[in-house]
């Protein structure tokens, strides 16, 4: 009752009471007829409305209530002061009673005004209240009364300022912050975390009822200024050292160091050894997720967190105490020992590298003793053949050692790497898995170029001096290679080898000579000049380490550079210097390759002229000349390369002769127009330069301009007449703006010479009615792909003019003025500017000067309408105005203009959208009426409403429909 009668109850229940009081006097006083309590007028603690009004369906009022008190009368004591501690009808007093210890901003001294129903924004602040300091007596003023409630961690700050910058407190950039951060989180590692509790802020009641409370979340005491059995200041294994609050502590201060001999395990065998290991490793190689150095921690989460984490470049994954899969102690090839982290065993290099398990051979010297998985694989080993003695070591590898049986100082033993350097004198070169410049290969440079040699492979004849496809020294490959002569080792070194892999006399083989004889060498002139003269070679002495001495032309003509000179018989001119030929060079021996078998073929010595397969002096020379010729007869003509009326097209270079086969027939030598091939080309010039069509050999007065060529003709009335004169491209720039983007004057499939391909699309065209289709392949769709007519596939398009029209009729391909294909005029082209009605009332007149000039009679009845009166369309409007004058009702604009030809059959692409402007009032906006247009139905024009210069509903726009 109370809640929903407000003041008035008090007032009529305070007229009650004193009427009650008069008829009672000197009576017994009756018990009240409710038990009033707080929560009988409001909840307890009052409801938050979260707004700034009060919310008069659930009483909830601005505030923070919920935040501060609870159902119990006395959580209300610290704002409202003791006399809400029992309820009194006082208390009902208009006024919000709020104690002035908590300092309240907008308490005045008659009291705090109770606005509770249309409250001040904001609210007030509390600037004295001892909840809301920081612990240590500094007051903070609260955030206004019915802000957002504060949350943890982000509300801690309202009251606490970041940690004090005393002792070790964790602030910007001491031990505590690196490990716990800044924030409030790092203080629950040393005071009761709030943040985990129901209520995370109530813990603000006891502000300056308490001392500051030290309790360590993971155990341990805090006492006289020391923290004690704490475990981030211990060792890791149970050795705990008290540290003084504001004292320092390095690593050793828990851990001690190097030198110290504290530390546990087998640390100081890794640590502080570097006699045996070669270095001393740091704290890093075992403990990298969480150092970076001896004395830098690099992951604060990885240390003190209960945990040893184990973790480097070296240690692998250490099970139990054990290092069984650490890179240190292993093979250096993924073998791991296994040794105990507590062990005392002496180790050498034997424990490690020459201790295989199944062991391929005795290791001498701790040299690697595992089986050879050959060549490139992880495991390939070819020690056995390198190790005699400890001393080896060091030929292969000086920076680790210097005699094998100790380390030398720095960082190449277990690095991770194989550190491999030549010593004792030896020398090689190594990339990857190969060897190259080995000494010991080259017989001390007796051989030369020795080819890369693979760890784990073997070697033979092969590997030293390559097969017959890979020995390219001097003059080998032009006498052993497969596609040489193919002679086998034993033709020039039979003193030395059998055939091509067998010792014939080991002791000439290594022995820092070459010994030449042989069935095919009559005479071999020493190392120096190392000349041969021999039946190949007739009376010729080529010189073995000058390969142009045996060129083409040293025993017979050939060539240019040679001794004979460049052959010149029949028709080798045309080959190799006309400048309409393809031009082989007078230089190279791979000329006479292009028609003659190989010069190092098996063939070659044979004493008879060898033409490779397909080519003859008469008939067909298959490689390039696919149709017949004559060797002797001199040059062919341009159909026996570019027609396929004799044959198949030519191939040269690799290129085939474009086809110019329709040029008789349907080009520009067909009837009519008669024009041979050297009417526009020069038979003379260069031609086969080995790219296709960048030499078209044009006449000098055919090139130039854009189109120079077809102007030259076409342009000239002496030439042509009718519709090929003074034909015009289709665009000033880009494709449509030469001639050949859409003809090819050597001829098509169709009369018109248009191209069967433009722009990417295969083009259909059979005559000037197929310019566009249904399949959208026409010439005009190729190109036109935003366009709303005739567009390219998969565009939408509308209708434009019956297919069986001529294009060219609106379309000329030779227009006076402008482009081609271009249609003249604007708007009025296809309808009247504006379309003019075929029924009035009255006489009209129009197609003058100021009385609509470019008006005409819609083509469909009633399609003209009201265009023609002077408030829509002004008289003297011009087509060349464009949408101008049609935007008012018409809005859509050319995006909503189908141009659909003829109208009379497309009637229901008109579209009318009145511009909201014009609208007569805000209610709603002007609307053409729904009208309806059939293409050869019964149409029927609508009205205009809403419309500010009709103020009402229109008539209907046309008289007849």
């Amino acid at each position: 009752m109370l809640t929903k009668y407000g003041g008035h109850c008090f007032m009529v229940l305070a007229l009650l009471v004193l009427t009650l009081m008069q008829l009672s006097a000197g009576k017994a006083q009756a018990a009240p007829q409710y038990n009033y309590d707080c929560s009988f007028c409001h909840t307890m603690p009052p409801l938050d409305s979260g707004t700034v009004k009060k919310d008069p369906n659930t009483g909830a009022v601005p505030g923070n209530h919920a935040g501060h008190a609870t159902s119990a009368v006395n959580s209300c004591v610290t704002c409202h002061g003791n006399q809400v501690g029992g309820y009194a009808m006082g208390h009902r007093n208009k006024t919000i009673e709020v104690a002035d210890g908590v300092g309240y901003s907008r308490k005045i001294a008659a009291g705090f005004v109770n606005q509770t129903s249309v409250p001040p924004n904001p609210m007030g602040t509390c600037s004295t209240a001892a909840c809301h300091s920081d612990g240590k007596g500094t007051l903070r003023a609260t955030p206004a009364w019915g802000s957002a409630a504060l949350t943890v961690p982000g509300g801690c700050s309202a009251c606490h300022s970041v940690a004090p910058a005393t002792g070790n407190h964790p602030t910007a950039g001491t031990k505590h912050a690196n490990y716990y951060g800044t924030g409030v989180g790092s203080c629950g590692k040393c005071h009761t975390d709030h943040s985990v509790q129901a209520k995370p802020f109530s813990h603000a009641t006891s502000a300056g009822h308490r001392a500051i409370e030290v309790k360590f979340a993971t155990g341990g005491t805090f006492a006289s200024n020391q923290c004690s059995n704490v475990y981030c200041h211990s060792n890791g294994r149970g050795t705990y050292t008290p540290p003084t609050w504001g004292g320092t502590l390095t690593c050793a201060g828990c851990h001690g160091d190097a030198t110290s001999n504290t530390l546990s395990g087998n640390h100081a065998k890794h640590v502080n050894n570097a006699a045996f290991l070669g270095t001393s490793y740091g704290c890093v190689e075992c403990h990298s997720s969480t150092v970076s150095d001896n004395s830098t921690i690099s992951n604060f989460n990885n240390h003190v967190n209960n945990a040893k984490e184990v973790a480097g470049s070296k240690v692998g994954t250490p099970v139990s105490g054990t290092c069984s899969t650490s890179y240190c102690h292993s093979d250096g090839k993924g073998t791991m020992k296994s040794v105990t982290w507590t062990g005392s065993t002496a180790l050498d290099c034997k424990s490690c590298h020459g201790s295989d398990a199944a062991p391929a051979f005795a290791s001498v010297a701790g040299e690697p003793n595992y089986s050879n998985a050959g060549s490139d694989q992880p495991r390939a080993n070819s020690h056995e053949n390198h190790v005699a003695s400890a001393a080896d070591c060091a030929s292969c590898h000086a920076d680790t050692t210097v005699n094998g049986t100790s380390i030398k100082a720095g960082t190449f033993h277990t690095n991770n790497a194989r550190d491999l350097k030549a010593g004792n004198g030896k020398n090689f070169t190594l990339v990857g898995n190969s060897c190259s410049a080995v000494s010991c290969h080259s017989g001390n440079g007796i051989v030369a170029g020795v080819p890369d040699v693979k760890w784990g492979a073997s070697l033979g004849c092969n590997g030293c001096h390559g097969d017959a496809e890979t020995l390219t020294t001097n003059a080998h490959a032009k006498h052993v290679a497969l596609t040489g002569k193919a002679y086998a080792c034993d033709t020039c070194h039979a003193s030395t080898v059998s055939g091509s892999s067998s010792f014939a006399n080991k002791a000439l083989h290594g022995d820092a000579s070459v010994e030449i004889a042989g069935a095919q060498v009559t005479t071999w002139s020493g190392t120096t000049t190392k000349t041969c003269a021999t039946s190949c070679h007739m009376s010729a002495t080529p010189q073995w380490n000058n390969l142009a001495s045996g060129a083409c032309g040293t025993c017979h003509t050939a060539l240019s550079n040679t001794t004979g000179g460049l052959i010149g018989s029949a028709a080798h001119a045309q080959h190799f210097t006309a400048n309409y030929g393809p031009k082989f060079s007078s230089t190279l021996a791979t000329s006479c390759s292009n028609c003659h078998t190989s010069s190092t073929a098996t063939t070659h010595v044979n004493g008879t002229l060898n033409l490779a397969a397909g080519m003859n002096k008469i008939g067909t020379c298959t490689n390039c000349h696919k149709q017949s010729t004559n060797w002797t007869t001199g040059r062919v003509s341009c159909e026996s390369c570019h027609s396929t009326a004799g044959g198949q097209l030519s191939v040269i270079g690799g290129i085939t002769a474009p086809d110019k086969t329709l040029a008789a027939t349907k080009g520009h030598g067909k009837a009519g127009i008669a024009q041979a091939c050297s009417a526009c080309h020069d038979n003379t010039s260069a031609h086969i330069s080995g790219a296709l069509g960048d030499q078209k050999r044009l006449l000098g007065v055919l090139v130039g301009a854009t189109n120079q060529e077809c102007d030259y003709c076409h342009t000239n009335p002496a030439k042509v007449t009718g519709a090929a004169l003074n034909v015009k491209a289709h665009k000033a720039a880009g494709l449509g703006s030469k001639c050949s983007d859409c003809h090819n004057a050597h001829g098509t499939a169709n009369t018109m010479m248009v191209n069967a391909t433009i722009n990417g699309t295969a083009v259909s065209f059979t005559g000037n009615n197929t310019f566009a289709n249904g399949a959208r392949t026409g010439v005009c769709q190729v190109c036109h792909t935003t366009t709303q007519y005739f567009t390219k596939a998969g565009q939408p398009q509308a209708a434009h003019v019956d297919s069986t029209t001529n294009c060219l009729d609106c379309h000329v391909h030779n227009p006076a003025t402008g482009l081609a294909f271009v249609a003249p005029g604007g708007c009025d082209a296809c309808h009247g500017y504006p379309p003019a009605p075929r029924q009035t009332l009255s006489a009209i007149t129009f197609g003058v000067q100021g009385s609509w000039s470019s008006a005409r009679f819609e083509d469909y009845s009633g399609g003209g309408g009201a265009h023609i009166v002077a408030g829509h369309i002004k008289k003297d409007a011009k087509a060349s105005e464009g949408w101008a004058n049609c935007l008012p009702c018409h809005k859509g604009s050319d995006a909503s203009h189908a141009r659909a030809l003829p109208i009379r059959t497309h009637v229901e692409s008109v579209s009318v959208e009145i511009d909201p402007q014009f609208r007569f009032s805000n209610d709603t906006l002007a609307t053409y009426t729904s009208a309806t247009l059939v293409s050869g139905g019964t149409n029927k024009s609508g009205s205009c409403f809403n419309v500010s210069c009709h103020f009402k509903p229109t008539a209907k726009w046309s008289i007849e429909r």
